[in-house]
C-alpha cells in the first residue's frame, strides 16, 4: 500500500500528539521453533500482539544514547548489567508523564560503532504494524526523544513512502518509493539498519531486504552489497 499525503499527514499529527511516549510491556508467545531460533541466534524478537482493543504498541528502532552501551551494557543473553540504564525512566516532563522507559532490545553495534534501541509506542489501531511503524518514524518530525536521548535518522526523509512489507519465511522485504535523505556513510548505515530492525521486530522476521525504487537500499546509498543481518538481542529482566 502506498501511503497517500493525507494519511502522511495524519501520521505525522499522531506523532507530534502522542510524542514518544515509551512502554515496556510483554511479548507474545511464539512457537517452540521460533523460541529456539532467537535464543540460539539473538537476531528476531517475537511481534507484537494486538491487545482486546485492536490497538498494538509498534516497534520502532531508534539510535540508541551515546552513553549505552558504556552505561547499559548486556549480557550475552541479554540481560542489562546495570540497573542504572539510560533509558531508564528518567525525569518527569511538566504533565507527569516519564518520557521513556529502558529499551525492549537492541541491536549489536554495526556501521560507524552505533547501535539500536528498540522501544514502543503507546497503543495505536493498525492493520498492519511494520508499514505503520516505518511511516510512524518516517513522519516523525523530531530527530531526537527523551533524555538520554534516542535518535530518528529516518526524521528526515520526509518525501520517503512505504509501499509495502511483506513477511515470507524468516524474510521481511520493504519496498519504498522516494527520497532517503542522508548527511553522511554513517548515516546512511544508520537509516538502512533502523528500517531492517523495525521491520524484523514488526513482524519477527530473522532476516531482511529493503529496496528503494525496485533497487536494494544498501546500493542506493552507496554502502555496497547487503551483509549478514545485524543481531537484535531481546532485553531480559
Amino acid at each position: 500500500m502506498t501511503p497517500t499525503r493525507s494519511s502522511r499527514t495524519r501520521n505525522r499529527w499522531v506523532a507530534a500528539s502522542l510524542g514518544l511516549t515509551v512502554l515496556v510491556s510483554s511479548c507474545g508467545d511464539s512457537s517452540e521453533t521460533e523460541q529456539e531460533q532467537t535464543e540460539e541466534t539473538g537476531s528476531s524478537i517475537p511481534q507484537p500482539e494486538y491487545d482486546a482493543d485492536d490497538s498494538v504498541r509498534l516497534p520502532l528502532a531508534m539510535i540508541s544514547p551515546a552513553e549505552q552501551n558504556q552505561e547499559a551494557p548486556l549480557d550475552e543473553d541479554g540481560s542489562l548489567e546495570s540497573s542504572e540504564a539510560p533509558g531508564s525512566p528518567v525525569e518527569e516532563e511538566s504533565n507527569g508523564q516519564q518520557a521513556h522507559e529502558i529499551e525492549i532490545a537492541r541491536t549489536d553495534a554495526f556501521g560507524c560503532g552505533d547501535t539500536l534501541s528498540v522501544i514502543q509506542t503507546v497503543p495505536m489501531v493498525t492493520e498492519d504494524p511494520a508499514v505503520a511503524a516505518l511511516e510512524y518514524l518516517i513522519s516523525d518530525e523530531l530527530y531526537s526523544h527523551g533524555s538520554p536521548a534516542f535518535g530518528n535518522p529516518l526524521s528526515a526523509s520526509e518525501d520517503l513512502s512505504v509501499d509495502s512489507v511483506e513477511l515470507e519465511g524468516d524474510t521481511v522485504t520493504v519496498q519504498l518509493s522516494g527520497e532517503a535523505v542522508t548527511s553522511s556513510e554513517c548515516e546512511s548505515w544508520q537509516i538502512l539498519t533502523q528500517i531492517e530492525t523495525t521491520a524484523r521486530a514488526a513482524t519477527g522476521a530473522t532476516d531482511s531486504e529493503v529496496r528503494l525504487e525496485g533497487q536494494p537500499l544498501a546500493e542506493v546509498l552507496g554502502l555496497g552489497p547487503a551483509q549478514s543481518p545485524v543481531e537484535i538481542r531481546e532485553i531480559t529482566d
